[in-house]
């Protein structure tokens, strides 16, 4: 009886040959757009840059590619940052490393709002093309906008990230915490072993400080001007946890990165910056303070009355004493001197680093200290943009002038005990 041979498997095709990388000038990444925003974005770009070989990362492909010839379209998914209108960790990462994968010698990351790229009739080509300009033609590594903001907006950028940025890491720039970003190749390759702990960890959404990366590093860093765009903001928060959330969320990350660097801005040097004189005040009339400006000194009254054991684990006698001091002004004359409040951010940054207690908690205890900041702030500034501008460089001055304090305090901490 003869048996039926087995029939042998049929030969599988080779798997296909991966597609070659395209290579492509410049690199641009999209964050998530809306389907029927991403045409306009794509249309605003080819408008905007029209000699540039551009490769666009987009988390979406256009239902119609062809109407784009001078694009090459490529996937790219967007972090977001645990506040969600910042660039993230995730966001470099996967950036700087298509930018290597496709040999790009410039990255343009655009951030959170992108109404106006979205917006033809609303578009204004001037922080792309300055970007693109900067990073390519000025061999810079990292570059910023900067953006025209209201005597009133942008003050947890004007209290904090403005001058620690400038006093620890030596960069004069107005906004480190970036929203839209340019990026050099060899910072793109820095960039993705930075990044690659918070990966690995599942922190892709977690802030990164680039200004700081950049400055460690030794690589070049300069802002330029953002055009008629407006930088995007948080939604208002709906409560005081909403608020004191979102504080220690950017607070509370650009501290642990001042830890980690800290043995790089122990030796850095500041910039170079004339003394800034205080001016003197606007005629009374002018500084009444307004029920917002009320509302802001009474908390900080309240924490001054409930607060103090945890701020005495925090500040010294002299801080606490000026506080004290503080706290008996009336509204119209209610004024923190900037180097109160340096030594206050400093002395905060500090009981971080040392884990003086719950982090959270001793980010909330400082709350109310940046709400009588910005109370006295808003009282000086009288909403004129010339004194909004003097009333910031009096702020970061006084931080560079401080700086010698938190390092010795940061060498020497029992030294300083409260």
């Amino acid at each position: 009886m003869s048996s039926t041979p087995l029939i042998a498997d049929a030969p599988q095709p080779p798997p296909p040959a991966p597609a070659p990388a395209r290579n492509a000038e410049l690199l641009i990444c999209l964050p998530a757009l809306e389907p029927d925003a991403l045409p306009a974005a794509l249309h605003a770009i080819s408008s905007a840059l029209p000699s540039e070989s551009v490769l666009v990362a987009s988390a979406a492909p256009p239902e119609n590619p062809a109407d784009f010839p001078s694009l090459d379209i490529i996937p790219y998914t967007s972090a977001r940052s645990d506040v969600g209108w910042i660039l993230a960790a995730g966001d470099y990462a996967s950036a700087a490393q298509l930018a290597i994968e496709h040999n790009a010698q410039a990255v343009i990351l655009l951030g959170g709002d992108t109404a106006a790229l979205s917006t033809p009739s609303a578009f204004d080509p001037t922080l792309l093309r300055n970007l693109v300009d900067c990073i390519r033609t000025k061999n810079i590594d990292l570059v910023l906008p900067r953006f025209a903001v209201g005597p009133n907006d942008a003050l947890f950028n004007s209290a904090l990230l403005y001058p620690l940025s400038r006093a620890l890491f030596g960069a004069d720039i107005h906004f480190p915490l970036p929203i839209d970003a340019a990026i050099s190749a060899r910072l793109a390759q820095r960039l993705v072993s930075t990044t690659q702990r918070l990966i690995t960890l599942h922190q892709g959404s977690a802030l990164l400080w680039p200004v700081a990366e950049a400055a460690a590093a030794g690589f070049s860093v300069r802002e330029v001007s953002a055009g008629d765009a407006a930088p995007p903001t948080p939604p208002p928060p709906a409560t005081q946890a909403d608020f004191n959330a979102l504080f220690t969320s950017i607070a509370g990350s650009l501290f642990a990165d001042i830890e980690t660097k800290s043995s790089f801005w122990q030796r850095a040097r500041s910039i170079s910056a004339s003394p800034v004189q205080a001016s003197a005040p606007p005629p009374i009339a002018e500084l009444a303070a307004s029920p917002e400006i009320h509302s802001m000194i009474e908390t900080f009254r309240l924490a001054q009355d409930n607060l103090q054991e945890i701020w005495s684990l925090v500040l010294p006698p002299q801080s606490r004493l000026a506080l004290k001091k503080l706290s008996l002004l009336s509204p119209d004359s209610f004024t923190m001197e900037p180097d109160l409040w340096a030594r206050i951010v400093y002395d905060f940054t500090l009981a971080f680093h040392l884990r003086t207690l719950n982090r959270n908690h001793l980010l909330g205890a400082m709350t109310p200290l940046y709400l009588a900041w910005v109370a006295s702030y808003l009282r000086f500034v009288a909403d004129d943009p010339t004194r909004a501008k003097h009333a910031i460089e009096l702020t970061a001055s006084a931080f560079e002038t401080e700086k010698s304090y938190i390092v010795s305090r940061w060498r020497w901490p029992d030294r300083f005990n409260p």
